[in-house]
């Protein structure tokens, strides 16, 4: 797929409608996608990211069981308001529903975390370093992989049950969640920029009273 770098930056989303649950992405994909992924920045250049790809059937249809009892509760919600005639539930049915129901079924999970070697002390500062020293990564996975014609979505409702996550994968006491990223080739090429809210809701410029000039 040719794509310019704005058309990549601005137009990558989260895919879950649109990705092909029946066609299997090779693992020489993945660890191509991957191996970009390292070359993002990280605190001390340590690299202290860990990836586990689950590309075994019965440990995907696992954990997309997880994510399904993770988000029932809110599940069942958005359903109620759905048939309430409520549009954002509709459009979140529609989109986050085909997770909760088929998860398992996409082709390659990407487990991402930190290995902690005991300097995660729960504080701003430690939380804040860690997962900055994971999320660029898992990002930079994520853009390798569109440019490839594969789609991917960021979760982490499954966190809801880690303990279970890490039996099923059998991860170290050390490992620390930091999300998944579901993998699967694109059943659409072309995405458009979404709506967003405008720069002046979401930016404050030198203090919080500080108000950014409007587009012209």
């Amino acid at each position: 797929m040719t794509l310019d770098p704005h058309e990549l930056l601005s137009t990558t989303r989260s895919v879950r409608r649109h990705l092909d649950r029946t066609r299997d992405v090779p693992l020489e994909v993945v660890l191509d996608c991957l191996r970009v992924a390292q070359q993002a920045p990280n605190g001390a250049d340590a690299e202290t990211w860990r990836f586990v790809v689950v590309r075994d059937p019965g440990r995907r249809a696992a954990i997309g069981d997880c994510y399904r009892r993770a988000n029932a509760d809110f599940a069942a919600t958005v359903a109620e308001r759905a048939v309430a005639g409520e549009a954002w539930a509709a459009r979140k049915l529609a989109s986050s529903g085909v997770f909760w129901e088929h998860l398992g079924e996409v082709p390659v999970l990407v487990v991402a975390g930190v290995e902690d070697q005991g300097e995660l002390d729960g504080s701003p500062y430690g939380l804040a370093s860690a997962y900055a020293s994971v999320l660029p990564a898992v990002w930079s996975l994520q853009l390798a992989a569109r440019l490839r014609g594969v789609g991917s979505c960021l979760v982490t409702s499954h966190l809801r049950l880690a303990d279970e996550v890490t039996g099923l994968l059998g991860l170290p006491s050390t490992f620390r969640h930091a999300g998944m990223v579901a993998l699967g080739y694109l059943t659409k090429e072309r995405f458009r920029p979404a709506p967003r809210r405008p720069l002046s809701d979401i930016v404050r410029l030198d203090h919080w009273e500080g108000v950014v000039p409007e587009q012209p």
